[in-house]
Parts: structure tokens; C-alpha cells; sequence
């Protein structure tokens, strides 16, 4: 019986163990991939230094392409890779994919701060351009209307200019906020931020050259709607009715009828 029940216990602990082994083994897994990533995009920028320090403009701007293109590469690697990129594109004057280079380089790297032995001066004079014109701007978010005491969403922000670390703010007041790309931010609202209703602003702080702030978008949160009752008399006597909104579409022959839910009817009063 002894025997059994130690049976038993070993075989319940393997089962409570082996999940775990195996999340850990994939976990390491993805470790060692990014790692491996990591180490490959950093040995192919050592050379692409290289080839730019040699004048071999054409080999360094391919390696560069190369780690760009590989994924779970981390933003201070992308930042390196768009700073070699918009030294070579300096190099051979061509002003337009410099600007480009150096724009990706701050929206990796908000507060990068030029080298004076390795960076030439054109490079400063480009970030301190940038500086001027690269101010995070909201094309749109989503969604932008709520009902009052509506749970917490996740509010999709569009826009441009967006570098790693931005802030979405709602109200004035920061968010938890992810960095999808440089046009794509998204961030948490609470249940609190919706309970009242009103108008809120929705604006993004980006740390570019030490920190800018979009103008606002407008998000609203409505009063909940409730489902107008009304009283008619039916046959000398009085119901309570409800207004019932249905929308028909149809194809010829065919049509999609839908009916808004009644809840159920008021007391008479």
C-alpha cells in the first residue's frame, strides 16, 4: 500500500513538473534564438563599420539591410544600424536617405548624443534639424467613443513620428503604454479613466531631444444609452411598448433583418 501511494505521488509530481520543464526549455529556446540574432546583427554591423571606415559604401549599406531585416533585433541595434546608414548616405551626399537614416536612428535611440570622434559634424547638424521637425503627431485613435462605466479598453493611437519610449497620455495622465512602430502606439485605460462622462484629451509625449508632446485627440465617454419605453393604450387598457429600431438590407431577394434585445418593460406608473 506504501508502495502504491509513493507510486502515486511520483507520478503527480512529474505531471505537475513536466510543464514547467517545458516551458522553461522553450523559454531558453527563445533565448538563445534572440541571442544568436543579437550576436549575428552585431558581428554583420562591426563589418558594415568597417566597410564604411574603408569607403566600401555599397557593402556596408547591405550588411546594414541585412540585420534590419532579422527579427527580435532590439532598438540600441537598430540605432546603431540607422547611424552607420546615415553616415554612409552622408558620405556619398545623398541628403534625402541621410535624413531618412538619421530620423530612424532618433526614433530608436530618442536622446542619442553625437560621438566627436567617430561621428563627423554633418551628423550633429542633421540631428539638430531633425530636432526641429520630428514632433509626434495623432492621425487617429481607437476607440474613440466609450459608454460611461465601460471596462478598461486598449486604445490604439495612429499617427507619426512615434520613437521607442513614447507615452500615450490620457486626461493628462500617463498610460502603460507598448511601442508598436514609428506610427502605431497602444495603451492601457482604465475602468476609472470611464466613469465619468466628458470629453478627455489623448495626446503623446515622445523623448525625442529631450521631449515633445503631439496635440491633443478627443475621446469621449457617453452616457449609457437605455431603451426607450413608452406608453400607448391598447384596447382601453395601457402597455408599456418599446421603440424597436430594425435594420433591413437587402439584395433583391435576399435581406439581414436585425432587432435590438428588449429588456424587460417598466412598472406602469
Amino acid at each position: 500500500m506504501k508502495k502504491m501511494i509513493n507510486s502515486i505521488t511520483l507520478i503527480a509530481a512529474i505531471l505537475i513538473i513536466a510543464p514547467i520543464l517545458t516551458f522553461n526549455a522553450d523559454s531558453i529556446k527563445l533565448n538563445v534564438l534572440w541571442a544568436q540574432t543579437q550576436d549575428q546583427c552585431t558581428e554583420q554591423l562591426d563589418k558594415a563599420e568597417e566597410e564604411y571606415q574603408a569607403g566600401k559604401w555599397t557593402e556596408a549599406i547591405a550588411l546594414i539591410e541585412q540585420c534590419l531585416k532579422k527579427e527580435n533585433v532590439g532598438e540600441l541595434e537598430k540605432g546603431r544600424a540607422y547611424r552607420i546608414l546615415g553616415l554612409v548616405y552622408i558620405a556619398i551626399q545623398l541628403e534625402k536617405e541621410a535624413n531618412d537614416a538619421v530620423k530612424n536612428l532618433l526614433i530608436m535611440v530618442p536622446n542619442y548624443k553625437v560621438d566627436p570622434v567617430k561621428d563627423p559634424p554633418s551628423l550633429q547638424k542633421i540631428i539638430d534639424n531633425m530636432a526641429l521637425t520630428l514632433n509626434p503627431k495623432i492621425s487617429g485613435i481607437s476607440p474613440n467613443t466609450v459608454d460611461q462605466g465601460e471596462k478598461g479598453i486598449k486604445l490604439k493611437v495612429t499617427g507619426s513620428n512615434f520613437a521607442y519610449g513614447s507615452v500615450v497620455k490620457f486626461n493628462g495622465v500617463s498610460k502603460s503604454t507598448t511601442y508598436v512602430s514609428s506610427t502605431e502606439l497602444t495603451a492601457d485605460v482604465l475602468t476609472s479613466d470611464l466613469a465619468k462622462t466628458g470629453e478627455y484629451d489623448v495626446t503623446v509625449y515622445s523623448p525625442i531631444m529631450g521631449g515633445k508632446t503631439s496635440e491633443a485627440e478627443k475621446f469621449t465617454v457617453q452616457k449609457a444609452s437605455s431603451f426607450p419605453w413608452t406608453w400607448i393604450a391598447v384596447g382601453g387598457g395601457v402597455v408599456a411598448a418599446a421603440v424597436v429600431a430594425v435594420l433591413t438590407l437587402g439584395k433583391k431577394d435576399e435581406s439581414t433583418t436585425s432587432q435590438t434585445k428588449l429588456a424587460d418593460p417598466p412598472t406602469r406608473p
